[in-house]
């Protein structure tokens, strides 16, 4: 009886929180009217499709569990937004998660309704386990089909979610207020006991907000009119981050999440008798601690497959014991950490499960579970904290350079803070790229070229010599040479393995180009060749691409700290003297810095350059601060050494 009660309370909130969904499902021809009053590119000439509303709605209960519905309606402007919206993807995890969609429907331009047939409502497994031959039927994707999408009509969608939390007693949301496309209208409920009151705060931007208790329940309201769209920039930080967005939890503080989160772990971190071996294993014959750390996380990295989970809930999924992930060789980046952590505490290592978002921010101010990654913390006997990541196959230094000032949160059964880690330098994920180059006579160039690096570095050419077949890496070569020469070629291509992570990655090649002299009359010029830049496989991008804005309204998003060292001995032919060369450049503005000289010496050009970027990502402001550097260096570019014909070469005489 008490249960019927229950069901019966939770039935009337609902027609409490639902009733403009109600009414506009049932009415299609006030939908259509909405449509008609919308507009179109007239006053919108810059959206593909218009969000004419989206209505979101949730009542969640004191353990945490919640039921939510969505409804959207989208206008179709053009071929882009007819491609953007003519399917819907919805993941979810099938554990926690049950997903129903109660409406979904093409609105034709003329008021016809097209509903979409069940056929076009396909549940399945995620493509992304199954292209690394790992079946996880827990990880879905729910798939709609619009059929005979045509410019001008709309898309409707009525979808309901029950969810069990991840995390028991509790409720998060991260909301977003504004998209890629004009959002209208959007209007968010969120209705929960009394007891478990609603932390929130509101990013970039204000909302309508009201609040009214109604017996033991709390009804949040949120509600925004015409949200403009955000106007993608090439390599801009994440919609997460930049978008008008309200961000809700029950908890209190990031120590009760902690908390919480190491009582996922509890009993997890039993070895048995195969997983000691294995360790005993790797570490004999080791001596020092760090040896015997990274001799556990390159058999991690290396052996143990990563299965993403495509969800920013992945951190937070219950991950399984560190028994199962070494039985079944596979696991999601928590099972790969509770795993180290296993090992680690067989050779008498103290570590941390850890939560971190790598291609977002961290909401700093609201303690949530949105997590996108979760990593191993290592602590040294000597004090020292390393943070590792057992799902780089191909990281090769100690601690990841990547987690450079960003935001972490470890999971600890007394609970502890989030922790902002110190920026990492670019020294650390610096490259390398040496050069011997000769002026021939004829005006050709010929020339040899090395190429390592460190941290960062290291990992993208270790990871574009796995992705490349061997057969095809020096064509990745040969078309970075074109920024330096039309005519050069690349020739006899070696690279070290790219699995062995106990040596520096290199990768060295020749290199010819014809008519790289310039005849000037009696002089003849040319660029020192590696001031192109064009064998920074990193950085070219940055200078080819991601400067070519006056200016930013988002961040720009570089991943990681990073730089560039380039080293270079230019030798000339004996018959010419050295009338000129670019004069040395020195240039630092704010976290960008680059320096370069030049010198001669006898009949030798010598050239460094070193390119250094302190800081993950740029502002608008710190974007400037690059442009300025890229165009400094720019201007070095087109500088020029200047040779003249000797005279007493032409006369027959000497020196």
């Amino acid at each position: 009886m008490v249960r019927k009660k229950y069901f019966f309370i939770v039935f009337l909130l609902f027609l409490l929180v639902y009733p403009v969904l109600s009414q506009e499902t049932a009415d299609p021809k006030s939908l259509f009217d909405q449509i008609q009053k919308a507009g179109g590119l007239k006053e919108y000439p810059d959206a593909n499709a218009l969000f004419v509303f989206e209505d979101y709605s949730v009542v969640f209960r004191e353990s945490g569990e919640s039921t939510s519905k969505e409804h959207s309606l989208v206008k179709i402007l053009t071929d882009k937004g007819k491609q953007s919206f003519a399917t819907k993807k919805i993941p979810y995890h099938r554990r926690y998660t049950t997903v129903n969609v109660l409406l979904a429907r093409v609105i034709k331009k003329d008021g016809t309704i097209v509903p979409v047939p069940k056929e076009s409502i396909r549940d399945g497994t995620m493509e992304e386990t199954q292209q690394i031959n790992i079946l996880d039927e827990n990880f879905r994707r729910l798939s709609l089909a619009f059929p005979g999408l045509e410019l001008g009509d709309s898309v409707e969608m009525l979808v309901e979610s029950v969810s069990q939390p991840l995390i028991k007693n509790n409720y998060n949301d991260l909301i977003l207020f504004q998209a890629l496309e004009p959002l209208l209208k959007k209007e968010v409920t969120i209705a929960g006991p009394a007891s478990k009151p609603l932390y929130f705060v509101v990013k970039n931007g204000q909302l309508d907000f009201s609040k009214e208790k109604k017996g033991d329940q709390v009804i949040y309201r949120w509600k925004k009119m015409n949200s403009p769209k955000i106007v993608e920039e090439l390599g801009m930080a994440s919609i997460l981050d930049i978008a008008l967005r309200v961000v809700v939890s029950t908890f209190k503080n990031w120590e009760e999440l902690s908390r919480y989160g190491a009582s996922l772990n509890a009993g997890k971190t039993e070895p048995n008798e195969a997983l000691k071996e294995k360790v005993q294993e790797l570490t004999k014959d080791l001596k020092t601690d760090e040896e015997k750390i990274l001799a556990i996380f390159r058999y991690l990295s290396q052996k143990i497959r990563y299965m993403g989970s495509s969800m920013d809930l992945g951190a937070f999924i219950e991950p399984h014991p560190a028994t199962y992930t070494f039985e079944k060789q596979y696991g999601v980046c928590r099972d790969k950490s509770l795993l180290m952590m296993t090992m680690l505490k067989e050779i008498g290592i103290k570590s941390y499960d850890t939560i971190i978002n790598v291609s977002r921010q961290t909401e700093k101010e609201i303690p949530i579970i949105f997590f996108e990654h979760a990593i191993c913390t290592v602590v040294l006997k000597d004090g020292r904290v390393v943070y590792m990541d057992p799902t780089l196959e191909l990281s090769s230094e100690f601690g990841e350079t990547y987690v450079g000032d960003r935001y972490v949160l470890l999971l600890d059964e007394k609970g502890k803070g989030l922790i902002k880690v110190p920026p990492v330098a670019a020294e650390r994920s610096l490259g390398l790229i040496k050069g011997e180059t000769k002026v021939l006579p004829d005006g050709s160039i010929e020339g040899k070229v090395n190429i390592s690096g460190k941290g960062f570095y290291d990992l993208v050419l270790r990871s574009i010599s796995k992705q490349v077949p061997s057969f095809q890496l020096p064509m990745v070569w040969q078309q970075l040479g074109q920024f330096l020469s039309p005519t050069l070629k690349v020739e006899n291509v070696k690279s070290s393995d790219f699995a062995d992570l106990a040596k520096p990655y290199e990768v060295s090649f020749d290199f010819k180009a014809k008519d790289y002299l310039v005849d000037v009359g009696k002089y003849k010029m040319f660029k020192i060749p590696l001031s192109s830049q064009a064998f920074d496989i990193i950085s070219i991008g940055i200078f080819k691409a991601l400067t070519d804005m006056k200016e930013r309204k988002y961040p720009l998003f570089l991943f990681s700290s990073r730089g560039c060292r380039e080293e270079e001995s230019v030798s000339l032919p004996s018959d010419f003297e050295v009338k000129a060369i670019p004069n040395p450049l020195e240039l630092k503005e704010g976290p960008v810095s680059l320096k370069i000289s030049t010198s001669l010496k006898g009949d030798k050009i010598f050239f460094s350059s070193d390119l250094r970027i302190e800081k993950s990502s740029l502002d608008p402001s710190e974007y400037q601060n690059l442009r300025k550097v890229v165009k400094a260096l720019k201007r070095f570019q087109k500088a020029m050494v200047i040779l003249q014909k000797r005279e007493g070469k032409e006369k027959g005489g000497s020196r």
